[in-house]
């Protein structure tokens, strides 16, 4: 039986380009969020072809490594749904203090 810490599939790393110049606090906001956008996007690109391959049986990932790979995906469009709400919050809270 295979451990999940063995299971080596070929994934997107979304957030990894954000962090290897070192600190986030240089970086502008818009570029880490794009940065995470494009991360959903690889997740939901990268599940949907392991979907295809799967259904024409031109791939050898299983179906529950699949699986995992839909709901990484799943997370990750939830996660960014979850912060965009944050911020649309916090912009109306900036937007109804009095000066």
């Amino acid at each position: 039986m295979t451990t999940v810490s063995s299971i080596n599939l070929t994934q997107p790393t979304p957030l990894s380009s954000t962090s290897s110049t070192g600190d986030r606090a240089e970086q502008p906001f818009s570029s880490v969020f794009s940065s995470m956008l494009n991360g959903i996007s690889q997740y939901q690109d990268h599940a949907a072809q392991q979907v295809r391959e799967v259904e024409l049986g031109q791939s050898e990932v299983g179906i529950n490594d699949l699986m995992v790979l839909i709901q990484k995906a799943t997370v990750s469009l939830q996660l960014g749904v979850q912060v965009r709400n944050k911020m649309i919050a916090a912009y109306n809270e900036v937007m109804n203090m009095s000066v």
